[in-house]
């Protein structure tokens, strides 16, 4: 092709068309520039299909991995909802001589479980480290995804709180005073019903304790829980497939 646009300049010129040979040049110009901005273009759009290609494969796997993120934030609020449904019942009830001491029996278990959300983010750990973060066309999203190693530390310094109370007063006053192990599972916690005042009291005020501190993590509309399942929601809508 090349030759082809020589060979016609050089017959023009041979010609004495000096007139027709530069508007030939011109043209020839014309059309380099074009195939260049085409060229240009088609390599953009090249681009951009990888970039937006790229964009979905994160998009894919942060859907599903916060799925799994939310499906486990709300068994472990389930987990904590239901301790702190037994602190209220045995402080509520332990006085009645109605009460069922099965009940009882079942309440001072349940009442102390302890769990902590430790969610996934290798999706967002995958995007940083690659810095592939500005792939993420939505920026409302982007900010989330950069805020939330920062609103799941805040969660869990709730949680945390609760586990080191667990660790550091309800586990030693059980050792004391109760059969933790126990051939008997009903025999474990009898000791509750002969506890002297004294050690009756100090126990009551464990569980009102650990009552409040569950009620700070599951009762607040405030709390760091209902932020976290907000922030979840929103990151599983965004990332969701569009259709």
């Amino acid at each position: 092709m090349i030759k082809l646009f020589r060979k016609i300049r050089q017959s023009l010129l041979v010609q004495g068309k000096l007139a027709s040979y530069f508007k030939y040049a011109l043209g020839e110009i014309v059309l380099v520039m074009i195939g260049i901005l085409l060229a240009l273009q088609v390599n953009n759009w090249n681009e951009n299909r990888k970039l937006q290609n790229l964009e979905s494969d994160f998009l894919e796997k942060m859907h599903q991995e916060f799925k799994n993120n939310k499906a486990q934030l709300e068994f472990i609020l389930a987990i904590h909802k239901q301790s702190l449904k037994s602190s209220e019942y045995i402080l509520d009830n332990y006085k009645n001589p109605q009460t069922p001491k099965d009940s009882l029996r079942k309440h001072l278990k349940i009442y102390k479980y302890s769990y902590t959300y430790n969610p996934s983010k290798s999706s967002i750990d995958a995007l940083v480290n690659s810095g592939n973060l500005s792939v993420i066309k939505n920026r409302d999203l982007s900010n989330k995804l950069i805020q939330w190693d920062e609103m799941v530390n805040d969660f869990s310094e709730e949680e945390i709180y609760s586990r080191n109370f667990l660790d550091n007063f309800i586990v030693p006053f059980d050792l004391e005073h109760f059969k933790i192990f126990s051939e008997n599972p009903d025999e474990q916690y009898d000791a509750f019903f002969t506890l002297n005042n004294e050690d009756k009291n100090v126990f009551l005020n464990i569980i009102a304790t650990k009552k409040r501190l569950l009620g700070q993590i599951v009762n607040n509309p405030q709390s760091e829980a209902a932020k976290l399942l907000e922030t979840l929601d929103f990151i599983i809508a965004e990332s969701a497939p569009k259709r």
